[in-house]
């Protein structure tokens, strides 16, 4: 008998380790990568200092892929980054720092985004693009909640911390008409909360309606302004954010081919009820090498510092990078 117990123990704890393994690889997504200096300094000729660099992997399971990032959030009161994938799920992770740089990324939690009837969203439904929180700096925690636009199904819905839903907001028109973008995969890219607009957010590509090829943000009480990309032609908004000033940062990406590789521009942007002032603060190019991705996804983190993340397509070709950088020229105002 003792014989037979002392099996059980040791198939139990078998049974264990096996159990225990995809945990642990979970929580190992992603890897550090360390540039050449010669590159960054390239970087910084163009107002893009890099702290820090990581690369996710794709190796955590059937239910729990690592791919297609398109937005990415910092909430403060969990001091957590949110990254989302437009394949309807949300990544809580935790960015780990030494002396100011940004050195790993650990895994907190996983979170598919959830309709009316507590279900997985699926196919159209669940190209989620553009990231905001509401109550990530209140000081209170547990109650932050997520704000996703999307593009195919354009919309704009509010979900709990963990995806569930929990109002859908109202577009007017051309928002709510997919009929009225540049295309079904060109529709709400980017979102972000302001203090005096509340929700802005923004197609990828001039409206139809727009005949023009001014980029545009909009409000859901209508009001639109329009600024001038870096590109006119191949320009296109990826991501939004807002700073404690007030201002916004918007990511331009610019791809006309894949020989031509993909560009990004930062824009930093005034807005007030009736002006926009917009200005390109920084910029990646395919000189940028490694960084000559498709970055889709920008979030403030603190002081001039922000974390940028691309979207890999699901493309072996491409990769889901995460930077933490400093925009040394930028001031924030009091």
């Amino acid at each position: 008998m003792m014989i037979f117990n002392a099996w059980l123990k040791i198939i139990g704890l078998f049974v264990s380790l096996l159990y225990l393994c995809p945990v642990y690889a979970e929580r190992d997504i992603a890897d550090y990568i360390e540039l050449p200096q010669a590159q960054l300094q390239q970087l910084e000729l163009n107002n893009f200092k890099v702290l820090g660099l990581v690369q996710l992997k794709q190796n955590a399971g059937a239910d729990f892929p690592l791919m297609e990032f398109s937005g990415l959030a910092w909430n403060n009161d969990e001091q957590q980054l949110i990254l989302l994938s437009d394949r309807g799920y949300v990544v809580h992770t935790k960015p780990e720092f030494e002396n100011n740089r940004f050195v790993d990324l650990d895994f907190i939690a996983y979170h598919h985004l959830k309709d009316t009837k507590g279900k997985k969203l699926r196919h159209k439904s669940a190209d989620s693009e553009g990231l905001a929180l509401i109550n990530s700096n209140n000081g209170i925690h547990g109650d932050t909640e997520l704000i996703i636009s999307f593009e195919r199904k354009p919309r704009i819905i509010q979900f709990s911390n963990t995806g569930q839903f929990i109002a859908k907001h109202s577009l007017n028109n051309p928002l709510s008409d997919i009929n009225n973008y540049a295309g079904a995969n060109k529709a709400l890219e980017a979102i972000t909360l302001h203090s005096s607009f509340s929700i802005i957010t923004g197609p990828e590509r001039p409206l139809q309606v727009s005949n023009s090829n001014q980029l545009s943000i909009h409000t859901l009480n209508d009001e639109t302004w329009q600024f001038t990309p870096d590109n006119e032609i191949y320009g296109s908004l990826v991501g939004l954010t807002t700073l404690p000033d007030n201002r916004l940062v918007a990511l331009e990406r610019i791809f006309s081919s894949i020989f031509a590789g993909v560009s990004n521009a930062i824009h930093l942007i005034t807005l007030d009820q009736e002006s926009i002032k917009a200005e390109k603060i920084a910029s990646l190019d395919p000189s940028a090498s490694y960084l000559n991705d498709n970055f889709e996804g920008i979030t403030w983190h603190k002081a001039n510092r922000f974390f940028i993340i691309s979207d890999d397509n699901d493309n072996l070709f491409q990769k889901s990078l995460l930077v933490y950088f400093e925009i040394p020229n930028l001031n924030l105002k009091e």
